[in-house]
């Protein structure tokens, strides 16, 4: 395999990283890893509730907090997302893990993402908030997102949705907890006999594959991998990859498929469900996720997938690069197909407003870009589905 053409980096990164080198230069990687961890959550929670202020969506979406019990006698938070005025009705839902190598990320920091979501997409969202390095380390994340799981799986009335219609998806680090949670749902099904209860998968940016199993044999060369190629790229370069999976410990063996699910067998792939993939091409983790997305398309799953040649990873959190639009777009246009029935269908359900709002809309021209209840705005509404 050899996927180093899309590893260059792009003229729009080019100009954006020469028009905000200040910005890219700051680093908080002199810190002991738990200030970094308190700074960048900080730092997302406030611009995530600035969001949602500024946006309107704390009026569109309702949310609510579910503590759930973990196998090691422990408990997580779940947080769900509904719009307001669909009531009560069972919706599709979204199993949602967030990103930031294991380390970063909160139930607040996904505010506004979770919102924009359940309000643009008409469906309830659950984030599962896992617990995160250097608090736990070894494979706890991991089990915290199957026992999130199999609660939301198991309560999906409680929830408010519609259990035919379930749909699991992470970005980042949460494409791993992703991948381990479908690969688990799978086995289950196939042991018991009984119908898996995810209907897709959305991969975006994932890390499928611990560094220290990485299959360097199946590439055209160890230098056109992306570890390699992209080693000193944007965001997160190789001291802040190794960094993550040293915070992670070395209790496990690196080519567990808990710990590494894009080293499944093909065979043992067949009869996932659809997966949708977001892979940027300036990203160390971009051979992992088209790697994976290979195996599964020639173990006979439907899969789509969306390549942003020459972006870094999470480029998206960056709202002044005019990709960043299309990676909302894409976000979107991928978690409809995964939703999709068997023959591709998708029947839109637009937002449903309240009253006054309908009212406003009524009386409004179709071409006022200030129309209430629209999508977010291009400079507000990416910070959706950030690192």
């Amino acid at each position: 395999m050899d996927f180093s053409e899309w590893g260059a980096p792009s003229k729009e990164w080019l100009a954006f990283a020469a028009a905000n080198a200040a910005l890219l230069a700051q680093s908080d990687d002199h810190l002991p890893p738990l200030q970094q961890q308190q700074r960048a959550n900080l730092t997302r929670t406030t611009i995530a509730k600035t969001l949602v202020q500024t946006t309107g969506l704390g009026n569109l979406v309702i949310t609510e907090d579910h503590v759930v019990p973990t196998r090691d006698g422990q408990s997580i938070t779940l947080r769900s997302y509904r719009p307001i005025w669909l009531g009560s009705q069972p919706l599709p839902g979204y199993v949602y893990f967030h990103g930031g190598g294991f380390v970063f990320g909160s139930l607040d920091t996904e505010l506004f993402n979770c919102s924009w979501l359940a309000h643009a997409l008409s469906m309830t969202v659950v984030h599962i908030c896992y617990r995160h390095t250097p608090q736990v380390s070894g494979l706890t994340p991991w089990h915290d997102a199957l026992d999130g799981f199999e609660w939301v799986a198991t309560n999906t009335e409680t929830l408010g949705i519609d259990a035919s219609r379930l749909v699991v998806g992470g970005i980042s680090a949460g494409g791993s907890l992703t991948a381990c949670v479908v690969q688990s749902e799978m086995r289950r099904a196939r042991e018991n006999g009984a119908a898996p209860r995810i209907k897709g998968q959305l991969l975006g940016i994932p890390n499928l594959v611990h560094n220290l199993a990485y299959p360097y044999d199946l590439f055209a060369s160890k230098e056109k991998a992306s570890p390699v190629q992209c080693a000193d790229a944007a965001i997160i370069p190789k001291n802040r990859m190794d960094l993550f999976s040293k915070l992670l410990g070395s209790e496990t063996d690196p080519s567990d498929l808990t710990w590494s699910p894009g080293l499944a067998k093909e065979e043992d792939l067949r009869g996932m469900p659809p997966t949708a993939f977001l892979v940027s091409g300036w990203d160390p983790l971009r051979d992992e996720g088209l790697m994976y997305a290979q195996k599964l398309k020639n173990a006979g799953v439907r899969t789509k997938v969306h390549i942003f040649p020459g972006l870094p990873h999470a480029f998206n959190a960056f709202i002044q690069l005019p990709s960043h639009k299309r990676w909302n777009e894409v976000m979107l246009g991928c978690l409809r197909w995964a939703m999709a029935g068997e023959d591709g269908w998708i029947v839109e359900v637009p937002p449903v407003l309240p009253p006054l709002m309908e009212k406003a809309a009524a009386i409004t021209t179709s071409t006022d870009p200030a129309i209430i209840g629209a999508s977010p705005s291009d400079t507000i509404a990416g910070a959706g589905n950030s690192l």
